[in-house]
């Protein structure tokens, strides 16, 4: 009984590690592949192609139908990287495709708060981050900021090495879109 025992579990052992090489095998292969700048998106109806186009990844991330909070929390979560606060809760790599595709949904939209996000993501659009400030200070108050704690409101913009190191620690592997 005790030789059986000794079998399954040497049996068992060899299958996990095999197992784990093979998973760490195609766990490698998928970090490798390059991030496809576009995917192609068809919408069918009955087998019937109704649409069939080609996709960014900001458009996967930000469909054209994307409620009002998740503008929000995108504008907020970017504009951590530029600003000081004693909390930031949310962290997304500003980048140009980001900006221009929240800027096109929101001038589309009917958000209660539309003219801000546009306010907002022109400016940034244009690469100026100078209120920075005052535009994380007020969608962080539509989202509930408690000034009397002050413990996330912004307090001055960050220096370019401050901003470096901000992304460089919790930007290095932006898991929305695969940038370092």
């Amino acid at each position: 009984m005790q030789r059986k025992t000794k079998s399954v579990i040497v049996i068992i052992v060899i299958m996990a590690i095999f197992g784990g090489i093979f998973g760490y095998i195609k766990f490698t292969e998928q970090m490798e592949k390059p991030v496809p700048e576009k995917e192609k998106a068809t919408v069918e109806h009955n087998g019937v192609i109704l649409e069939s186009k080609t996709v960014t990844k900001e458009e996967l991330l930000y469909p054209d139908n994307l409620i009002e909070n998740k503008v929000n929390e995108a504008i907020h979560s970017m504009s951590h990287q530029k600003v000081e606060a004693k909390v930031k809760w949310g962290h997304e790599q500003i980048t140009q495709e980001k900006v221009d595709r929240l800027l096109e949904i929101s001038q589309k939209s009917n958000y209660k708060y539309k003219e801000l996000y546009i306010s907002i993501l022109e400016r940034w659009s244009e690469g100026d981050f100078s209120n920075a400030v005052d535009e994380h200070n007020s969608i962080w108050q539509l989202q509930g900021g408690d000034e009397s704690r002050n413990s996330g409101k912004a307090i001055r913009l960050l220096s370019p090495e401050e901003e470096a190191q901000y992304v460089e620690h919790n930007l290095k592997y932006d898991l929305y879109d695969g940038t370092h």
